[in-house]
């Protein structure tokens, strides 16, 4: 009798990925909008560059979670777009709240990462979060 090579095998998503991946999808719209909003009214170059890499990895994040749930045929959530921001409204804060927000947020993203990494049982789903 053959063995299934389980390895190969992908089951399906538990509910605790999916929850994860979803959180994931809206925090990282909403990511994308403070990004590009930051971007419009920051003045210190090295502030700058800081959200400008957010917006990119942001934007990568989500390239992925939309092939996940699409192979999942899961349908995507609701996330924020264009029409939550507003990028000609007057600086909301200095540059330095947005250096301090771009660390808390860091750190709460890794937090969140570990979490979603410990309940995701799919190799493949590990493999993203570990990245």
């Amino acid at each position: 009798m053959d063995v299934p090579n389980l390895e190969n095998q992908k089951s399906r998503l538990t509910s605790s990925e999916i929850t994860s991946l979803w959180k994931q999808y809206i925090q990282d719209t909403m990511s994308v909008c403070i990004s590009k909003y930051v971007l419009a009214k920051v003045k210190d170059p090295e502030v700058y560059s800081l959200f400008e890499f957010t917006l990119k990895l942001a934007e990568k994040h989500l390239y992925v979670l939309r092939d996940i749930f699409k192979a999942e045929k899961l349908d995507l959530p609701i996330g924020f777009t264009d029409k939550d921001v507003n990028l000609d409204a007057p600086p909301l804060f200095t540059d330095t709240f947005w250096s301090v927000y771009i660390h808390e947020m860091t750190m709460h993203g890794l937090a969140g990462y570990s979490i979603s990494f410990s309940v995701s049982a799919r190799k493949d789903i590990r493999d993203h979060y570990y990245q």
